[in-house]
């Protein structure tokens, strides 16, 4: 059954989703302080009790390069997609096919055009609308399912306001761009967006062909009449962006770039630096790559991530923790073996996690099919609990239903990606179910309002990507 409404109310008051539509999957990983997880959402839980193996059940929509999933209301699943640069140079080095040289080909913007689809979650029918005013490299961006009722997509530097039902497009706002060595500003990227209890948007926009010194744009932005409110140079990256608010305290925005984590307390006018805070994780010299995005265990003042993000790792992935609850970091962040081998990897995606119960921390590296969860001890560090080093070919972003305690993955074996569903205290597999996925995926997983779970396939490389609507079979005991 659906949620109830007041119950998505009273959670869309929360900290970390005030500003955001009351809905269980608002934004690219749920919350504010990009978790991964939800309560009392997607498949049933009673369904994997006492040994339970039920039959689960697929139904599809076929998209061009689908990448990240939301929910809106009971009937609307929103997809963005259409964007191919990378994707396919991913997917390609997780099948132990190399990588281009270089990894970045600026006519593969041309190849398709970024969109927003609605879906229909019984039916799967799609009806969708093209975002067409955008004319820098065409790199994932994001949709956000904001409280004034509107859905905001960011692609190829532009803005768009959304009306979900017309699905016409309301309001258009070209940001600004990021100069990197050509005048057009062709390699400005803006790849994602958030938002805070004000309503307003913060975005992030930087150089996706650039070196750690090139300046970026911080923005806030109204949402009302899309204007400019604050656009603040800094140092930025290709990490998205977490937020930290409170009631009776001030709200910081964090973020990863090239070689720091960082925060910024945000002020009506101005992204204010927490230089005291701020902490290295490399240096020039490391053969380490860049960091995914932090996420943020609130309730124990924790902000964890891992390095290599991008391919020409030469380390093995490192978690970091940082607490958000001191005024001054070290010089320098240790970090912590993300899993029990001395091989390098990569990953494109971030660390999930549940910050609200067990306050654990998942993570893989889809280069050597490793996965394991730790333990995010208060105060500091980790303690592993468990792996399953060689069990999965997992590549999608997971999800999490915390309550449940079910940790959602992907699995490419035999040719076909399968969703796969395991305890995520134990690593227990529950069950698993075929798609018609034919490759790894540069896409996330996202937790449904109807007793649904989904996995996106961008199938990067073809035109056949899939958003996969995975429920029990008809008849099956709970």
């Amino acid at each position: 059954m659906a949620p109830s409404r007041e119950r998505l109310e009273h959670e869309a008051r929360l900290p970390w989703r005030a500003g955001y539509y009351p809905t269980v999957w608002p934004s690219e990983h749920t919350d504010l302080w990009r978790s991964h997880a939800v309560a009392d959402a997607g498949l049933p839980g009673d369904a994997f009790a006492d040994g339970k193996q039920p039959t689960l059940r697929v139904s599809t929509s076929r998209l061009n390069l689908p990448v990240w999933g939301y929910t809106r209301d009971a009937d609307q699943v929103f997809v963005v997609g259409g964007s191919p640069v990378v994707l396919e140079a991913f997917t390609q080095a997780m099948l132990g096919r190399g990588l281009p040289n270089p990894i970045i080909d600026p006519g593969e913007h041309l190849a398709s055009v970024p969109y927003v689809a609605r879906i229909d979650p019984i039916t799967m029918d799609v009806i969708s609308v093209d975002l067409t005013e955008g004319h820098t490299i065409n790199y994932t961006g994001g949709l956000l399912m904001h409280a004034d009722g509107f859905v905001y997509a960011v692609a190829q530097s532009v803005l768009y306001k959304i009306d979900p039902v017309t699905m016409r497009a309301v309001g258009v706002l070209h940001l600004p761009l990021v100069g990197a060595g050509e005048p057009s500003g062709f390699s400005t990227t803006y790849n994602g967006l958030q938002v805070v209890e004000s309503g307003r948007l913060l975005l992030k926009g930087f150089s996706l062909f650039g070196d750690e010194k090139i300046e970026g744009w911080l923005l806030q932005v109204d949402a009302s009449d899309l204007s400019i409110v604050v656009q603040q140079a800094e140092i930025l990256s290709s990490a998205r962006m977490t937020v930290e608010q409170s009631p009776d305290g001030p709200t910081y925005l964090y973020l990863i770039n090239e070689m720091e984590s960082r925060r910024y307390q945000v002020e009506q006018d101005a992204f204010v630096p927490d230089r005291p805070w701020t902490a290295a994780y490399r240096d020039e010299n490391s053969k380490s790559t860049q960091a995914s995005s932090p996420l943020l265990f609130g309730k124990i003042g924790q902000s964890v991530f891992a390095d290599n993000t991008a391919p020409g790792a030469k380390t093995p992935i490192q978690l970091y923790s940082q607490l958000t609850t001191k005024d001054r970091s070290p010089g320098r962040l240790d970090g912590t073996p993300a899993f029990d081998t001395p091989k390098p990897g990569y990953n494109f995606f971030m660390v999930a996690g549940d910050p609200f119960e067990r306050q654990i921390v998942v993570y893989y590296d889809p280069i050597n099919r490793l996965m394991s969860a730790h333990l995010v001890i208060e105060g500091g560090g980790f303690e592993p609990i468990w792996n399953r080093d060689g069990c999965y070919f997992a590549s999608a972003s997971p999800a999490i239903v915390h309550d449940r305690d079910l940790l959602y993955i992907d699995d490419y074996r035999d040719g076909r990606d399968h969703l796969v569903i395991l305890r995520l205290s134990t690593g227990e597999q529950l069950a698993s179910v075929a798609l018609d996925a034919k490759l790894p995926t540069i896409g996330t997983i996202f937790v449904g309002m109807n007793d649904d779970v989904f996995l996106i396939s961008s199938e990067a490389g073809t035109a056949n990507g899939l958003v996969s609507r995975v429920t029990l079979a008809p008849d099956q005991p709970i």
